[in-house]
């Protein structure tokens, strides 16, 4: 005759630090391929899981400002902004603990690498494809991994979150931004162009924060624009120091996974995201004294 098991027997586990973040799990993740494994192959490999793992937060971010710019609520993506800076101080924070280990030390390793590199991160290609650097090229990337490409795929044609708060501007007070119907349905497969016409919305939003009476009507919408513009700016500076620690460690060589290392890096630090940001400051002159006002 079967017993029933004790009842204690079927209550799940209690949840505890370890099971609840899966640290078991974690750990066991890190797996250095030198022969013998080389000290600082393991400070390389986590520095990198680590980058994905806030890739993977930072887009977890940006759809949800896309989410609140939809809504109309420009004050709730504001506050996501701020996290995703300091998301972006941390990625650029992490390459002088990268830059502790000396070139001779990388290279001792590097050959275990094979072809595999940073060039080929999905969730980077993502993130860029998402925020406006598109690029179909670098689909080319994963090879014939499908999945890889499709996932990747999912952003290349996505709005930005620039057309996401183009879109609300032009949804505000019966069209007081002026918003050309075309630029509400362009191609967002193709990155974004300068648009003088955009660049005029701009420059009315900026004018209009610098008036004391209608400033605090439009200080939300003025945060988001120069959220987006700090995002570009970081992400700029970040470029900036990776380029400068690759050519710390290997100089001007080729890249393991194929691309021209340095120099390939170097060709991506004057891209801009948002032209429109960066061109609307050369109408502006005394912003500041506008600004000033309020």
């Amino acid at each position: 005759m079967e017993t029933s098991p004790a009842p204690d027997a079927m209550k799940p586990s209690p949840l505890t630090y370890g099971s609840y973040l899966k640290v078991p799990e974690l750990l066991s993740l890190q797996h250095p391929l030198s022969k013998p494994a080389h000290h600082d192959e393991l400070l390389f490999i986590i520095s990198h899981q680590v980058y994905e793992l806030w890739f993977k937060q930072m887009m977890h971010e940006l759809v949800e400002v896309c989410v609140y710019l939809d809504q109309d609520k420009p004050l709730r993506a504001t506050q996501l902004f701020e996290r995703i800076h300091r998301i972006q101080l941390l990625l650029i924070e992490q390459i002088p603990l990268l830059e502790t280990m000396f070139s001779v030390d990388f290279a001792a390793f590097r050959g275990s690498l094979g072809n595999s590199s940073g060039f080929q991160s999905v969730q980077f290609r993502q993130l860029e494809f998402f925020c406006g650097r598109k690029n179909p090229g670098m689909l080319k990337l994963v090879g014939s991994d499908a999945a890889a490409k499709a996932e990747m795929e999912k952003f290349l044609g996505r709005p930005t979150p620039y057309d996401h708060f183009i879109r609300h501007l032009s949804r505000e007070d019966n069209g007081i931004f002026n918003i050309p119907a075309d630029a509400l349905a362009r191609d967002t497969s193709q990155p974004h162009a300068l648009d003088e016409r955009l660049v005029s919305s701009l420059e009315t939003l900026y004018r209009r924060q610098g008036e004391s009476l209608s400033g605090e009507r439009y200080y939300a919408q003025f945060r988001v624009a120069e959220h987006l513009l700090e995002f570009d700016e970081k992400l700029a500076i970040w470029r900036f120091h990776h380029v400068k620690m690759v050519e710390r460690m290997i100089g001007t060589m080729q890249g393991t996974g194929g691309s021209s290392g340095a120099g390939y890096l170097r060709t991506t630090l004057d891209a801009t995201l948002y032209p429109d940001l960066w061109a609307v400051r050369n109408r502006l002159g005394g912003a500041a004294a506008y600004a000033g006002k309020n």
